[in-house]
């Protein structure tokens, strides 16, 4: 059971939410016990005292509302502002729903980015007719999605304010959310983005794994899975006596292979594969000392309500737990078999294994999106800007991937180019 978690264990977000939302942002957030959430409901951008107390007040800040966010980082630039800007899966499902009933439309969109529409249409094999409605208000993007109306376009929004306003005309539209899983992902990057979480990141996890017992046969098994888990976070594998094994491996590292705290499918494993019955005990701390007592007290914690059980006790003592140690998707590992062969060569002359591919495959698979700018591949990968373009002129040189298309800047520059990443989709379709 989970106990109640001090104020100064989590990182407290403030979001700036319409109330349409509010439930389904609440409904996601219950996963995620190191985030206190602190909301403010508007539709309309006004800033008032409140609002304007309310932006100073957190370390990080989520407009779950593109319009409000665009408005938001005028009105200061400096803000540690992020959005909640994705809505590709209900766009994916509108457009595939108006595909098979064969229904012919022309969209307006507004808020939406082009290389998303591309992405969808093109995997869908199904191309479509869209202007965007542009304003610097709600009042223009409103005007402009009723002049299109009026010429045959079938509104698509991302603006709470604006759905409202568009069913009070009776304009038939469509209001695009995020779906649950749209937004997890979204807390997930809002964490390790807060600064409270960077300086966490480096802080030291150390783990006890308690064995009821193992027979001979199965304990070269056992040590491959825990040497499998301690790998993923980068960490260091101890063997104690034949039943206990202890690990080390950092904050950030734990909480990206657990999404959270949420996930621990390593006891199922043992359970589900060998029978075999065990107990981990986590600790964090600002020192070796401190994170070691705080795993033996979560190891006694599991154990006394075990077995199969896993705890964490944290810095300032607080409890986690129990774990589930059930539901588990693994996003940077993606089952990989290239059996053509010369799309194997065209890697090795890009200077890619298989393994790498592999992860590439995994992190790519998770947005299940193969069209990018340079800059969302690098946001994706979790790499520089300069690195993503090396990577992609690599890419092009050996026939990997193909340019499709440029996305115009508001601001004076080059346009951006639009990459289909086609050899991890002829991968996905093998």
């Amino acid at each position: 059971m989970n106990q109640a978690i001090p104020y100064t264990s989590q990182s407290m977000i403030g979001i700036i939410v319409p109330g349409i939302l509010q439930d389904t942002i609440k409904d996601a957030l219950r996963g995620f016990p190191n985030i206190q959430p602190h909301y403010f409901l508007t539709q309309d951008f006004i800033m008032t005292d409140e609002l304007q107390r309310f932006i100073y007040e957190y370390e990080m800040l989520v407009a779950a509302d593109p319009y409000i966010f665009q408005q938001l980082k005028l009105y200061d630039s400096s803000l540690q502002l992020y959005q909640i800007n994705s809505r590709a899966l209900q766009l994916y499902e509108l457009l595939l729903t108006h595909k098979l009933q064969n229904e012919q439309k022309d969209y307006c969109f507004d808020l939406l980015q082009q290389s998303t529409i591309l992405s969808i249409t093109h995997q869908l094999q199904h191309k479509i007719d869209f202007v965007f409605s542009v304003g610097e208000t709600v009042e223009a993007i409103l005007d402009n999605h009723m002049r299109h109306a009026k010429l045959g376009y079938y509104p698509v929004t991302t603006i709470a304010s604006v759905y409202e306003l568009l069913c009070e005309h009776n304009i038939e539209c469509r209001y695009l959310i995020p779906t649950k899983q749209e937004l997890i992902v979204a807390f997930e990057r809002v964490l390790l983005a807060s600064k409270g979480r960077q300086n966490k990141e480096s802080q030291i996890v150390y783990g006890l794994i308690q064995f009821e017992s193992i027979v001979k046969q199965e304990q070269s098994k056992v040590e491959q899975i825990l040497q499998q888990f301690t790998q993923q976070m980068d960490g260091h594998l101890i063997m104690l006596n034949p039943l206990q094994y202890s690990f080390i491996t950092t904050r950030g590292q734990f909480e990206r292979e657990t999404l959270g705290y949420k996930h621990l499918p390593l006891l199922s494993r043992f359970t589900e594969e060998l029978h075999i019955n065990c107990t981990i005990g986590v600790g964090f701390g600002i020192n070796a000392n401190d994170s070691g007592r705080h795993a033996k007290q979560a190891l006694y914690q599991a154990n006394e309500n075990g077995p199969n059980l896993c705890y964490i006790v944290r810095e300032d003592n607080s409890v986690i737990g129990p774990i589930d140690t059930t539901v588990f998707i693994n996003y940077e590992q993606y089952p990989l078999v290239i059996t053509d062969l010369r799309l194997l060569e065209r890697a090795e002359k890009a200077g890619m294994s298989a393994s790498y591919i592999s992860k590439l495959m995994g992190r790519i698979m998770k947005h299940q999106k193969f069209i990018y700018t340079a800059e969302e591949l690098a946001q994706t990968l979790n790499i520089t800007l300069r690195s993503a373009n090396r990577i992609l002129l690599k890419w092009l040189d050996a026939g990997l991937v193909d340019i499709i298309g440029e996305e115009k800047v508001a601001h004076r520059g080059r346009p951006k180019r639009i990459y289909y990443i086609q050899f991890l989709e002829d991968i996905k379709n093998q």
